[in-house]
């Protein structure tokens, strides 16, 4: 990975998993980063301590990523504070809570599936001017 000094990253789902994993990697490789979580305040707390422990800046933000709303929030918020973003990485996994009986095929249609990355890149595109 090239250095990534003054490089300003955005991240969904990074507080578990594949994201925290993701969002280390781009702090130790020098770049701020805003993240979002979806529920465990705790764990998004620890991954930005870990940001900041690499005296990086780190940004948590509670949002659901199947709200086309809260995404456009979550990356203004990150673009604002941190004067635009360079980087998005689309790492949040959604899937329903429901036994594999209440879950039908429709669950997992393409329209509810691959919508969620392009809308969250819409965002960031209109969101900061750096990513154009």
């Amino acid at each position: 990975m090239a250095n990534l000094a003054g490089k300003k990253a955005f991240v969904t789902g990074g507080s578990r998993g594949i994201g925290a994993a993701i969002v280390r990697r781009l702090a130790a490789e020098g770049a701020d980063i805003a993240f979002t979580y979806a529920r465990s305040a705790e764990k998004a707390g620890q991954v930005a301590g870990a940001v900041e422990a690499e005296g990086r800046r780190a940004m948590a933000i509670q949002a659901d990523n199947r709200d086309p709303e809260s995404v456009r929030a979550a990356i203004e918020k990150a673009a604002k504070t941190f004067g635009g973003l360079d980087i998005l990485v689309n790492s949040a996994g959604i899937y329903e809570e429901a036994s594999i009986e209440e879950l039908t095929l429709e669950d997992f249609e393409p329209p509810r599936v691959c919508r969620r990355p392009f809308l969250l890149s819409h965002a960031a595109m209109a969101g900061s001017s750096s990513m154009a």
